[in-house]
């Protein structure tokens, strides 16, 4: 069994981004009702309680965070930006992007956050454990140099692929993703490198291109970073079988190639079947055999060296889809029922899942062996 840490704070469980109905903030039509935000709270709670229900706590290391200088958002933003923020969480929360506000006092709750990201690189790094889950609140990847995004704040990911690169002198980080949506900012940060290698699924036919969630397979990186970024569109209504062949005649390929030094885990759980916002069906099952092969990689490659930060998601059952990952972190069979395994039949792969992913392997072919 690996030494897996869980880095989680009460705050994370309490903090409260706002009010609102899905994707909009509250107050934004009057007449839509503030009752149903997706960014809530109990997004990392119902995880942790579920966590402690299933005894599976017992078998994690606490990781306790602490509030990291306000210095380190440089890493990924303007000072303007910064200062914006500090000004929104003192002045009793508000909008800081598109689709994205921050709640009274969300400043100190991003410091803490961050600071625990960093401790749990810090863990990895120096051995003390072989990988990491982070369950905090609000979530980052789509958090743009100078402003927020769907949800998302500070851009966590960017931050700590920098630290690693700069602190501790790595040449190969490889970000994984098997979120929703497509991560423009991370994009955007590294499509000419070839120190971070951005590998990630999403669903297309989305009407989300105002907040580039979605991209190509033909966007493939530039200059020194041609072939390092690699987008698996996966069509609306993919599940399992669609999501971990993509995984396993994709992702392990190329990761194994790559020789990572260092794996970052995109943990978002915007596929799972009952996300009120997107269209895949993801299974909790699902969540545990992509992450049991990205954490076999990183066990072959890199000592184990994995941080996992939770993203997007919403609603109970993503509780068990976080419990099955982190599950397949720890290198254990899976415990964790899966509700939903005899209530639907199982997903097939489709012809155009099949096809979309062989599209991508036509594309990556002149950079990997697939």
């Amino acid at each position: 069994m690996n030494k897996t840490a869980l880095m989680y704070a009460p705050l994370f469980g309490q903090y409260d981004a706002g009010k609102g109905y899905l994707a909009f903030p509250a107050g934004l039509e009057p007449l839509m009702t503030d009752s149903d935000y997706y960014d809530t709270h109990e997004r990392v709670s119902d995880a942790y309680t579920l966590l402690q229900r299933s005894g599976l706590i017992h078998k994690l290391i606490s990781l306790s965070p602490t509030m990291v200088d306000e210095s380190v958002f440089k890493l990924a933003h303007s000072d303007a930006y910064i200062e914006r923020l500090k000004q929104v969480s003192s002045q009793g929360g508000g909008s800081v992007g598109k689709f994205a506000q921050l709640g009274a006092g969300g400043f100190e709750v991003l410091r803490l956050a961050t600071g625990g990201d960093l401790k749990a690189l810090e863990a990895v790094m120096s051995g003390k454990v072989h990988n990491a889950f982070c369950l905090q609140h609000p979530p980052a990847a789509h958090a743009e140099y100078d402003q927020g995004l769907g949800f998302c704040i500070i851009n966590n990911f960017n931050i700590l692929a920098k630290t690693a690169l700069q602190k501790y002198g790595l040449k190969r980080v490889m970000v994984v993703d098997f979120d929703n949506h497509y991560k423009y900012p991370l994009e955007q940060m590294w499509y000419d490198s070839d120190e971070v290698l951005y590998i990630e699924t999403n669903q297309t036919g989305q009407i989300n291109m105002a907040l580039h969630c979605d991209s190509l397979p033909e966007n493939i990186g530039t200059g020194r970073g041609t072939g390092y970024n690699v987008p698996i569109p996966l069509p609306s209504g993919a599940g399992d079988p669609a999501y971990v062949k993509a995984f396993a005649e994709i992702v392990v390929p190329i990761a194994k190639q790559y020789q990572p030094e260092f794996i970052l885990l995109v943990a978002g759980y915007a596929s799972n079947m009952f996300d009120p916002l997107c269209r895949q069906q993801v299974t909790a099952n699902g969540y545990y055999q992509m992450t049991k092969l990205i954490t076999e990689v990183a066990d072959e490659v890199c000592g184990g060296r994995l941080v996992a930060i939770l993203e997007g998601g919403k609603g109970n059952y993503m509780s068990y889809c976080i419990g099955k990952t982190i599950e397949a972190m720890l290198g254990v069979e899976s415990t964790i029922p899966d509700p939903i395994e005899n209530l639907f039949n199982a997903v097939k792969l489709t012809p155009d899942e099949a096809a979309a992913i062989e599209n991508v392997k036509r594309i990556q072919r002149s950079h990997w062996q697939l």
